[in-house]
């Protein structure tokens, strides 16, 4: 029977060295198949993020913050595995080296300066970047448990915030709380049972590997420096976001560099979503301007609360007669308002997107370059009771220009 053991031991030895050999391949074609569907990935958190926001009415910070969270999620992600390949290309070149020079350096036919130096062999080039490469690979191991825990989490916290409607900022309350909660508890009760138990977990062991054979703070440094890394990706990532943010003005280089592909569709990428207002074509014939506004899921809620809450404070500002969410707006060129004929309700083809479309008449306006200025009423709510406490006007929600033939 021990015989028996031993060589069962032994085989299962041999076949682990010679995955490990082997591991090479794998682990490339994994890096390309994850890498791929990483890049691939970002239009869609985009989206998604804009579809929060309009669709079901989450605020813009939770929007951003998810958009934020799975943007850097990604982006990490690119980085390790684009680090890993790029150490692979190198390895793949010392392999070619070990292959063509054997030998390693011949010191005779080196300059007499560098003769008395020791040099390593192809070979050694060769398993010292073969190491480093299978340890670049197994890092990102160790960020999955935590990444799925406080995924799940943050999951939970969302659910809780649209299915009970509560303020943003009671959701944010209770994260920070949790977090702050859970430090205290895991420095007090150090020798619990689920500490225990989690170290022994699969997750918990590779990043005690990690930290035990490189340093603890070798490795934490490394985590930082590839996140330093992916700043500039999670920066494209969430550009142009808070053209989104529908409580708010659009910001001075917004208004200054505006971006054509989201107020014409002439220049719109398919499938992409209309943050504010859009026009047909940049330049225009007739007496009438078509109109495109991105439905907001919050403004039905906005149009209930004005005309229940504040219809002094909307005589005072001389706004027309609120009947239907479209009525939330204002629409100006030069210093002459601007009456909508009518309204309908659409959704785009390829993104699903809900939009009001309008028609301006612009008939008495002659050839030339214009502006129009769009004004949006909203509603400030109490931060805990989520009560109407105040009107708010936006006169800068947007501005599109526009050539008149």
């Amino acid at each position: 029977m021990e015989e028996l053991d031993s060589d069962r031991k032994r085989e299962e030895l041999s076949w682990l060295e010679n995955l490990q050999r082997n591991s090479w391949e794998p682990e490339v074609i994994i890096s390309g198949i994850i890498l791929a569907f990483l890049f691939a990935f970002p239009s869609k958190i985009y989206a998604f993020s804009a579809t929060l926001v309009q669709e079901i009415g989450m605020s813009y910070l939770g929007a951003v913050l998810v958009l934020f969270y799975l943007s850097a999620m990604i982006s990490v992600f690119k980085i390790f595995f684009i680090v890993h390949l790029t150490l692979r290309f190198i390895w793949a070149g010392f392999l070619g080296l070990s292959y063509a020079f054997p030998q390693g350096v011949v010191k005779e036919k080196l300059f007499k300066i560098s003769q008395h130096y020791e040099y390593q062999k192809p070979g050694e080039l060769v398993l010292s970047m073969e190491r480093i490469c299978s340890l670049t690979f197994a890092y990102p191991i160790s960020l999955v448990f935590p990444i799925l825990v406080s995924t799940a989490y943050l999951v939970l916290l969302l659910f809780i915030y649209l299915w009970f409607e509560i303020n943003f900022f009671i959701v944010y309350l209770i994260f920070m709380v949790s977090i702050f909660l859970f430090a205290i508890i895991s420095l007090i009760n150090r020798k619990a049972k689920w500490r225990a138990k989690l170290a022994k977990s699969m997750m918990a062991s590779v990043s005690a590997i990690y930290q035990s054979n490189l340093g603890k703070w070798f490795s934490i440094f490394y985590g930082l420096g590839i996140f330093l890394l992916a700043t500039p990706l999670i920066y494209n990532d969430v550009r142009d976001f808070s053209l989104f943010f529908n409580e708010a003005n659009l910001l001075e280089n917004e208004l200054k560099w505006p971006t054509k592909e989201l107020s014409y569709e002439e220049f719109h990428e398919e499938g992409k979503r209309y943050p504010r207002a859009f026009l047909p074509t940049e330049t225009v014939s007739g007496d009438y301007l078509k109109l495109g506004i991105a439905r907001y899921a919050g403004d039905d809620k906005y149009l209930v609360d004005l005309r229940g809450n504040f219809k002094n404070e909307l005589d005072s500002l001389g706004w027309h007669e609120l009947e239907d969410t479209p009525d939330l707006y204002r629409f100006s060129i030069g210093d002459e308002v601007i009456m909508a004929d009518s309204w309908k309700r659409n959704r785009l083809q390829v993104s699903n997107q809900k939009v009001y479309e309008g028609i301006l008449p612009i008939g008495n306006l002659p050839p030339g370059i214009y502006t129009l200025k769009i004004e949006k009423l909203l509603v400030r709510y109490n931060l805990f009771s989520n009560k109407p406490e105040e009107i708010r006007l936006r006169e800068k929600w947007d501005e599109i220009d526009f050539i008149k033939e």
